[in-house]
């Protein structure tokens, strides 16, 4: 074209509107058509759920690995006397039909029905007391099933301290409450929070908190008005100290909470709903919500996390018992209360009423459509049939008392399991260990990692301490996952060839390198100042600059506040106390002046 023309865009997130016009800003035609159009494509989507499926594959993996060098363990004793045991394990899932199965008998054992085992030993936490408790020599196939369970379900690694501290696990409520109190005056000094000390008011909570009998909300209203010292003077104050002691009290017994309360987190409405949830959720919650926290809220948060987490467990391992010991007793709760729900299918006379009743069960065990059945879902199907025979059914009356104490049908694989901390399998780890070693001395074999005896006394105990560092990431160079799958997710530094394994980890990694690493990649550069590298969020450089910036947006009488005002304002008030908004620290300037 040899006249001006004018090119007009509007670019927006998932759209692109074009135009051309002349010098006139009338639309021009090109190539016989009116230059103006949009294009469409698809919104930019944030990584967090492909990072979340990356770490989940991650997470898988090192699982299989953990089991792999178990197997690689065991494999020379099992194999002097079961040779085909780890192929019957492999392909015990492949059809006799698919091309791949291998004509192996479909059994555990070569030598003994497998009904025999499983009438003795109906679950595995069966199987894990009996190796614990009973003096004789067990079959190197049983203690094998036992440990690759404990790796594979090796818990969390949320608290510190050895195996043998966990024997019997102690709640400590005192500690617990001492350090929420701290932290909630840290965050906000004038709402003088005082959560109990009295040591007959926490036997008390700790009572009613560990009670099975009461639902969780009966537990909630019985310990608010334990859990705290009114301390307030004015209205507002007390308001305030009864709203923070009611969600925390709904976090500990395990009820959504609104978080953005206790934690005292300014919010957007708009994203109200991210900040209600079971403590139970938290690490699911926490990607929404982290940025919004400050240093002594998100302390806060984790410390009301723990003491979760410590009621959880107290419930699930009650003290003098082990962690199998408790598993079996709600097996056998579950037996009881099975026989419970067969009379009563049997006492109805309505058949197919029964069969819905039945099916309320399958789908609580089996899941329905692929999905998971909750206890909670379950007492609400369950309800609608057992309600109406309460006058007349003394069945159904026990049925609706125990699931108002939700102690009806328990099972064993529930989130619940997840406050385990790795610290108790460990422990029944070695006391299989400690009862076996006279039979098998290769079970007793030293941790080749010497600075770690002291925690992880044993070779296999590294198979359920051992945890490869954040900063290392995948356990493959990035040259090396570039060559075999074209990603570009891994930075780890070697220093020598060669397998990997928990016994020659620091032999093999450098940690220090791929911590650098793990660093450098997070790094970016400046938009303005092209090729300067950018400063952490967090860091006291930007923090400085954050808060320096938001002052200058206070005016006293329309005018803007002075250099030395602002100072002032930064080494008294910022430098010393939290400070939640720029109204707070508009209305303690006042006060100040």
């Amino acid at each position: 074209m040899i006249e001006k023309y004018g090119v007009g865009l509007d670019i927006g997130s998932n759209s692109i509107g074009w135009t051309v016009v002349d010098s006139n800003g009338h639309l021009i035609r090109v190539k016989g058509k009116m230059a103006i159009g949009a294009r469409l494509f698809k919104e930019g989507q944030a990584a967090a759920d492909r990072r979340g499926f990356r770490t989940t594959r991650r997470r898988l993996s090192r699982v299989k690995w953990r089991l792999r060098l178990l197997r690689e363990i065991f494999d020379e004793p099992i194999s002097k006397i079961d040779p085909n045991f780890f192929a019957r394990r492999k392909y015990s899932a492949i059809s006799p039909c698919d091309a791949q199965y291998d004509g192996l008998a479909k059994t555990l054992f070569n030598d003994q029905a497998d009904k025999t085992f499983y009438i003795k030993y109906p679950t595995i936490y069966h199987l894990r007391q009996a190796l614990m408790t009973e003096k004789r020599q067990f079959d190197i196939r049983e203690i094998y099933l036992a440990i690759h369970h404990i790796v594979k379900y090796r818990g969390n690694f949320l608290r510190s301290g050895n195996a043998k501290s966990y024997r019997t696990v102690p709640l400590d409520l005192n500690a617990a409450f001492s350090r929420i109190t701290k932290l909630l005056a840290k965050i906000d000094a004038e709402l003088d929070l005082q959560l109990t000390t009295d040591a007959d008011q926490l036997a008390e909570i700790k009572t009613i908190l560990l009670r099975s009998d009461l639902s969780r909300s009966d537990r909630q209203k019985q310990i608010l008005s334990l859990i705290y010292t009114a301390t307030a003077e004015t209205t507002d104050q007390k308001k305030q100290q009864k709203a923070v002691v009611t969600e925390l009290a709904k976090a500990l017994v395990g009820n959504k909470a609104k978080v953005n309360v206790f934690t005292m987190a300014a919010i957007d409405p708009a994203v109200k709903s991210d900040w209600s949830f079971e403590m139970g959720s938290l690490q699911d919650a926490l990607p929404a919500i982290e940025s919004s926290l400050e240093g002594a809220a998100m302390d806060l948060l984790n410390a009301v996390a723990e003491l979760y987490a410590a009621i959880n467990l107290a419930q699930l391992i009650p003290e003098g018992q082990t962690f199998s010991q408790s598993m079996i007793t709600k097996y056998d709760q579950h037996r009881h209360d099975l026989q419970l729900l067969k009379a009563y299918v049997a006492s109805q006379s309505d058949r197919s009423r029964g069969r819905e009743i039945r099916a309320t069960y399958d789908h609580y065990i089996d899941g329905e459509k692929h999905k998971q059945v909750t206890q909670e879902d379950f007492y609400k199907r369950l309800g609608k049939f057992t309600k109406d025979d309460v006058s007349t059914n003394k069945l159904a009356v026990e049925i609706e008392a125990e699931m108002a104490d939700e102690t009806y049908m328990p099972k064993l694989r529930t989130k619940q399991n997840g406050s385990i901390p790795y610290q108790v399998q460990q422990n029944e780890l070695d006391l299989i260990i400690k009862n076996q070693k006279s039979y098998y001395p290769w079970l007793a074999e030293k941790n080749p990692v010497k600075k770690r005896q002291g925690k992880f006394p044993y070779k296999l105990d590294e198979l359920v301490g051992f945890r490869v560092p954040y900063y290392v990431g995948p356990l493959i160079t990035a040259d090396k996952q570039r060559e075999t799958s074209g990603a570009k997710f891994a930075w780890m530094v070697r220093k020598a060839d060669g397998a990997i394994t928990p016994w020659n980890f620091d032999e093999k990694v450098d940690r220090e390198e791929s911590a650098t690493k793990f660093i450098q990649r997070m790094q970016t550069t400046d938009t303005y100042l092209v090729g300067e590298e950018v400063l952490p969020q967090q860091s006291l450089l930007y923090q400085r600059f954050s808060v320096l910036n938001e002052l200058n947006n206070i005016k006293i009488d329309d005018q803007p506040i002075k250099l030395k005002q602002k100072q002032r304002l930064f080494e008294q008030v910022f430098k010393k106390r939290i400070v939640k908004s720029s109204a707070t620290l508009f209305q303690r300037k006042l006060q100040m002046d």
